[in-house]
C-alpha cells in the first residue's frame, strides 16, 4: 500500500505494519490488514505538525508473518524513510520471527508503539503483550494501547476512547521523531545569569535530538543599525498591521504615568492613548525590524525555536549602547498570526531561557502547533490574601466564594511582553520603562480572557541525576472582578502581559513553592497522558505533586512495561539514560 495521503516532502514519516500468524485463514488476514490500514488512516487524519501539515503515514503493503516478510517489510519502510513505527496486530504472531525481526533493521532508538484491540478471536492482545514484554526484557521502550474494536467483521473501527488513546500516543511518537535533527537559535548568554536558563547543548541533543545554533548579539545589532536582513517594504506592511489593525487605539507611550496614577486601562476605564511621537515610531520600527531580521535568519538556518537575551548587554547595560527591546518580536514568534495572516508558531524564549524553550518546543509539537505562553511565575495569590483584597476593595466575598480562583488561589503570570497573542482578546503596546530598559521600545501587554484550559509547567535539569524533570499541572485562566484585576496588575508590572492561572489539582500554597524556576509556560490542547508518552521517549522524569493520585483512568497513561520491570518510571529512566 502507498502513503495514506500524498507524500509531503520533508515531513516526518510514520510507518505502520501488521504482524500476523502465518497459519491464519484468508478472511482473518484480510481483517488484520484492514485494521492496519484503518490505524494508518487515523494517524494521518488526527496528527498535525506545528505548520498544520499532516505527517506522512506509510502502511506496509504486506502482512509480516515470517522472517522473509519481515525483511521485505523493513525494506519498504526504509525506502519510505519511516522515522517511527506503529505495530498493529489483530491476531497472534511470533514476535521474534515478525515484528522484532523487522525492527532489527532500524536503529535501536527509533520510536516504537504497539496498538490494537482487546479481542478474543485469534487474539492480537496476546501478541501485543508478548511483543511489548519481549522488548521490555531487551531494555527497549514500546508503549502500547489495547483498546476496543468489534471482534468480528472485515472492516472494524476503533471506538472513540481508543481513537483518543492512539491519537495521544501518536502525537508523542510524532513529536519524538519530529524534533530529532531540528535546531534552535540561542542568541548570546542567559541574560540575567540564571542557572535555570542555561543552554543545555549536550542534554538537548541527547534527550530531544535537538541541535543549537549559538550566535552573538553583535550580528543582529549590526544588521539593525545597517537596516539589513529584512525587506523595507515588508516592514511597512508589518507596521501598518501593528498600528492600524492589531493594536489600533491601544498603543500607550505613557506607561510610567499609567502606573503612577494607577489608571484602569485593562478594564474599560476609557483611558485614551497619547499621540505617538517620532521617537516612538522609530522604536516601534526597530522592534518590528528585529522580528523580521530574526525570522529571516531562523528561516535560513532552519530553526524551529529560539531564545533572545533582551536584558543586560542588549537593552539595559548603559556601559554599551542599549538597543530596542525585543518584546514585540518574541510575542509574534509565540503567536499563530502576524501581518501575513495565520502562521506557524515558533516557540521563542525571552532572556534566552533555553530550558524554558525546551519546555515550549514539545508543548507546541504535542498540541499540533498551538501558541506557547511564556510568563513569569510572578506572584501567587492564596485564598486568604485574595479575601483580604476583596474586603479592602469593598466587594462582597459571597459573590465569589465558589470561583476556582477564590477556592484554590491563582498565579499572576506576568512577563516582559514576550507571551503569546493567542492568549489575548485585546492586546496593547506599552512603552518600555526607561530606567529598566534604557534602549526603550514597546512591550506587548494584555489580560488573558477566562476559560483558556491547558497544561502549564516547566522543565528543569539536574546534574545529580543527569535528567530533565517536568513539573506541571492542568490549569485554566481566570477572570477576576475588575477592581481586583486592576489591583493585581498594578501590583506587579502593568505594562506586561497578565494571565491569572488556577491549577486543577494543586492549591496555590503548593504551587508557590513548586516551580523550579522563575518562568513557566502554558499551551492549549495538550492532554496529560500525551505529555507522559512523550516524556517516556525523551526520558523526562515527571514530578507528582503532593496529595495527587499516581494514576487516573482516562487522564494518565499506564506505565510502560519497561518501567514496570525496572523499578518504576524514575529508576528505569535513569537506567536507560546511562545507555545514551
Amino acid at each position: 500500500m502507498p502513503f495514506v495521503k500524498k507524500r509531503v516532502p520533508g515531513a516526518v514519516t510514520l510507518g505502520v505494519f501488521v504482524p500476523c500468524d502465518p497459519r491464519i485463514d484468508a478472511e482473518s488476514r484480510t481483517r488484520a490488514f484492514n485494521i492496519g490500514t484503518m490505524t494508518a488512516r487515523l494517524l494521518s487524519d488526527e496528527l498535525r505538525l506545528p505548520d498544520r501539515t499532516r505527517p506522512n503515514v506509510f502502511h506496509c503493503s504486506r502482512l509480516v508473518d515470517s522472517e522473509t516478510t519481515a525483511d521485505q517489510g523493513a525494506r519498504e519502510l526504509k525506502e519510505a524513510c519511516a522515522e517511527a513505527l506503529f505495530i498493529v496486530p489483530d491476531t497472534w504472531f511470533f514476535p521474534g520471527k515478525t515484528a522484532m525481526a523487522l525492527t532489527a533493521h532500524f536503529p535501536p532508538n527509533l520510536p516504537l508503539a504497539c496498538v490494537g484491540g482487546n479481542n478474543a478471536p485469534k487474539p492480537g492482545v496476546v501478541g501485543i503483550n508478548a511483543l511489548v514484554g519481549a522488548y521490555a526484557q531487551t531494555g527497549r521502550l514500546c508503549p502500547m494501547v489495547i483498546g476496543t474494536t468489534p471482534e468480528t467483521g472485515l472492516n472494524p473501527e476503533y471506538d472513540e476512547k481508543t481513537r483518543e488513546e492512539i491519537t495521544d500516543l501518536g502525537y508523542a511518537v510524532l513529536t519524538a521523531a519530529a524534533l530529532r535533527g531540528k535546531r534552535y537559535l540561542a542568541v548570546d548568554t542567559d541574560s540575567m545569569q540564571m542557572e535555570t536558563a542555561l543552554n543545555h547543548v549536550h542534554a538537548a541533543r541527547r534527550f530531544f535530538g535537538l541541535e543549537s545554533t549559538r550566535e552573538s548579539m553583535k550580528l543582529f545589532a549590526d544588521m539593525l543599525r545597517k537596516g539589513g536582513g529584512y525587506d523595507p517594504e515588508e516592514l511597512k506592511a508589518l507596521r501598518d498591521w501593528v498600528l492600524n489593525v492589531k493594536f489600533k487605539d491601544r498603543i500607550f507611550n505613557n506607561a510610567e504615568e499609567i502606573s503612577r496614577r494607577r489608571l484602569p486601562v485593562y478594564t474599560g476605564g476609557k483611558v485614551r492613548p497619547p499621540a505617538l511621537t517620532a521617537r516612538d515610531r522609530r522604536k516601534i520600527d526597530e522592534g518590528l525590524a528585529l522580528y523580521l531580521i530574526l525570522r529571516n535568519y531562523m528561516r535560513d538556518i532552519g530553526a524551529v525555536g529560539g531564545g533572545w537575551t533582551n536584558q543586560l548587554a542588549w537593552g539595559s547595560d548603559r556601559r554599551g549602547q542599549p538597543m530596542c527591546t525585543a518584546d514585540i518580536a518574541e510575542a509574534l514568534f509565540n503567536s499563530s498570526a502576524d501581518h501575513t495572516g495565520p502562521k506557524t508558531v515558533i516557540p521563542f524564549a525571552t532572556e534566552n531561557d533555553v530550558q524554558g524553550l525546551l519546555t515550549m518546543l514539545p508543548y507546541c509539537y504535542l498540541s499540533g502547533g498551538e501558541g506557547t505562553l511564556f510568563m513569569d511565575f510572578r506572584k501567587v495569590y492564596e485564598p486568604w490574601e485574595i479575601a483580604l483584597n476583596i474586603e479592602d476593595l469593598g466587594l462582597d466575598p459571597e459573590l465569589f466564594r465558589r470561583e476556582a480562583w477564590m477556592e484554590r488561589g491563582f498565579v499572576d503570570g506576568n512577563n516582559s511582553g514576550s507571551a503569546s497573542l493567542d492568549f489575548a482578546d485585546a492586546a496593547y503596546l506599552f512603552n518600555a520603562v526607561a530606567y529598566y530598559f534604557p534602549g526603550l521600545g514597546f512591550s506587548v501587554a494584555f489580560v488573558s480572557p477566562p476559560g483558556i484550559r491547558g497544561m502549564a509547567g516547566r522543565l528543569a535539569y539536574s546534574d545529580l541525576c543527569g535528567l530533565f524533570t517536568m513539573i506541571q499541572d492542568e490549569a485554566e485562566t481566570q477572570a477576576l472582578p475588575p477592581a481586583l484585576t486592576e489591583r493585581v496588575c498594578h501590583a506587579s508590572d502593568y505594562s506586561w502581559p497578565h494571565t491569572f492561572l488556577t491549577f486543577d489539582n494543586i492549591p496555590s500554597s503548593y504551587a508557590k513553592v513548586g516551580m523550579p524556576a522563575n518562568h513557566l509556560h502554558m499551551v492549549k490542547g495538550l492532554p496529560r497522558r500525551r505529555w507522559q508518552h512523550f516524556s517516556d521517549y525523551a526520558l523526562i522524569l515527571n514530578h507528582r505533586w503532593e496529595n495527587t493520585p499516581e494514576f487516573r483512568e482516562g487522564i494518565d497513561r499506564p506505565q510502560p512495561m519497561l518501567w514496570r520491570l525496572n523499578g518504576g518510571e524514575t529508576a528505569a529512566k535513569m537506567l536507560l539514560a546511562a545507555r545514551r
